[in-house]
């Protein structure tokens, strides 16, 4: 069954880190945010521009992905995303509204979609804040996405796309990653289930798009200064054409910075290309990834 509601963009994601303040130095101190205030039940919140977060962070136990959230056209749009989700059987709840007021958002829902129990939060309205961003580090231009390592991504893709409203851009041979963007949002993905070798799913990275080659240059030089790890690149992405670098965080969540992505027109759009799998295509710049880390790749939160 097709979605009938519209996505404006990725509004934000919540993690549970292992060290609040330590996380809070990387984020500040290195990848360029600013701090927006903390909850009264212990998150902290972020951003990269006047939207109230675009990162949620709260001290746990255990390092691990949380939900995301969505940002929906319209009010409009919001209600017929409950009632499509209510027609297929997932159940969805309204957020509390002092948690959603918390949040800076007018009203939201979630629900938990079935294939890797995820938590997603739909809403259209989140406060806007004058104050500019005072950080300084780095040019954000405001797109994002985010990336999970999945046991059967055709499945999940699958499903994302009858369901959920999505759309393929790319895919690897055999499935092995697709690339998907939020309808009718232009860029080339908001979200990429990547199917490696895994006993579990897992929290891969997230991303967020700047607006010059110099903010990248920069990165790559002040990781230098905190030791920080390189988890991919500097390189070019052969899919959406943009220029990368992957870093990690204390606990070992992955952080990107991603510029020039390709963007879609609403109509008329390509079709999805299959991709090489073969590994003399994986980047055109011949960046490799890191995989020494990669059994320390936080794992997602289930319902």
């Amino acid at each position: 069954m097709a979605a009938d509601f519209r996505y404006r963009r990725l509004g934000y994601l919540s993690l549970n880190v292992s060290d609040l303040e330590k996380t809070t130095a990387f984020l500040t101190d290195v990848y360029g945010m600013d701090v927006a205030g903390d909850a009264e039940d212990g998150s902290r919140f972020f951003r990269i521009g006047h939207w109230h977060h675009d990162i949620v962070l709260k001290q746990a136990e255990t390092p691990s992905f949380g939900r995301s959230s969505w940002e929906l056209e319209t009010e409009e749009d919001v209600d017929k995303a409950m009632a499509h989700y209510q027609k297929i059987g997932l159940a969805p709840q309204l957020i509390p509204q002092d948690e959603a007021a918390m949040l800076g958002l007018e009203r939201a829902f979630r629900i938990v979609e079935p294939k890797l129990n995820t938590v997603w939060e739909y809403y259209a309205r989140m406060s806007y804040t004058s104050a500019p961003p005072t950080n300084g580090l780095t040019n954000f231009e405001g797109g994002k996405h985010y990336g999970l390592v999945v046991p059967d991504c055709k499945s999940l893709t699958e499903y994302m796309v009858e369901n959920m409203g999505f759309m393929v851009s790319d895919y690897l041979e055999g499935w092995r990653a697709s690339l998907l963007r939020a309808f009718p949002n232009p860029n080339h993905h908001s979200f990429a289930p990547l199917q490696f070798p895994s006993p579990k799913p897992t929290f891969h990275h997230v991303a967020f798009m700047v607006k010059e080659i110099d903010d990248i240059g920069k990165l790559f030089n002040r990781i230098k200064r905190f030791n920080v790890e390189i988890q991919f690149g500097i390189g070019r992405h052969p899919t959406s054409g943009s220029i990368h670098l992957y870093i990690y965080d204390p606990d070992y969540f992955v952080w990107e910075y991603t510029l020039g992505m390709e963007q879609f027109p609403e109509e008329g759009a390509r079709e999805p290309r299959r991709m090489s799998a073969d590994p003399s295509n994986f980047d055109l710049w011949d960046a490799v990834p890191d995989t020494k880390h990669a059994a320390k790749f936080p794992g997602l939160v289930t319902s």
